[in-house]
């Protein structure tokens, strides 16, 4: 592949907020776009790809679509789900359904495309981990231990992947203007003690952070220009952390 050569760009959760916007960058790019979904509402000029992130089966059916150029040079796992609400409330069901999508999803993902990766020069990986994934918050303990283990995969795999040159990043958003985020705030109990609302709610300087700016720092990361950083955890979350 040469550098004017399109890039095969994978990118999970691309139906909707973070997702989406990123595929739109990618393809405005002039990169070759597979948006995986268990929605088919992506991007015009992506192309879709039918992907429950939770299953193996789906997993290696959707990477398999994706890689029929013989190679995969930047992924991406978006998709995501979140969990809020008191720890003993938690059911084992919400606790696996959590796991399955936030931590089990990209390690089934990067999995499967590692192959593909592997056919192509300076392939490299980006994760959407969380704020949650970097400091502490109350009231999403399922959600954080989910994050936190993707940020350490993350770091972990970066490691034992730059021999290879295949690089390896995660974005740790705060407050992102997205339906997902907007459903959190339905769930806070109305006893919420009022200093984990203050840090909950922590003031960002101006207005939150839209999907389009968070998928920006997602294809700097995945840039040539990036080429030197490898088992970073970017802190996009305007000071939270």
């Amino acid at each position: 592949m040469t550098e004017s050569t399109p890039r095969v760009v994978v990118i999970t959760g691309a139906a909707s907020g973070i997702g989406y916007a990123t595929a739109e960058l990618f393809r405005d790019l002039g990169d070759i776009v597979y948006g995986l979904d268990i929605h088919p509402t992506v991007p015009d000029g992506v192309t879709y790809v039918k992907c429950n992130v939770g299953n193996r089966e789906s997993v290696k059916e959707a990477i398999a679509k994706a890689a029929e150029h013989g190679r995969i040079d930047v992924l991406a796992n978006v998709a995501g789900i979140v969990q809020f609400g008191r720890f003993d409330t938690i059911t084992d069901d919400e606790w696996d359904r959590i796991h399955a999508v936030d931590l089990k999803g990209p390690f089934m993902v990067m999995q499967e495309a590692l192959p593909h990766l592997r056919a192509t020069r300076n392939a490299n990986i980006v994760n959407v981990s969380s704020v949650a994934g970097r400091v502490p918050q109350g009231y999403t303990t399922c959600y954080s231990a989910a994050k936190g283990g993707l940020t350490q995969l993350t770091r972990s795999l970066a490691l034992e992947l730059a021999p290879e040159r295949i690089r390896v990043n995660a974005v740790c958003p705060g407050t992102v203007d997205t339906p997902i985020v907007s459903e959190v705030a339905e769930k806070y109990p109305d006893d919420l003690d009022p200093r984990v609302a203050d840090r909950l709610m922590m003031m960002l300087p101006g207005r939150a952070i839209s999907p389009a700016e968070l998928g920006a720092s997602i294809v700097y990361l995945a840039s040539p220009a990036a080429r030197m950083i490898t088992g970073c955890v970017l802190a996009h979350d305007g000071g939270m952390s």
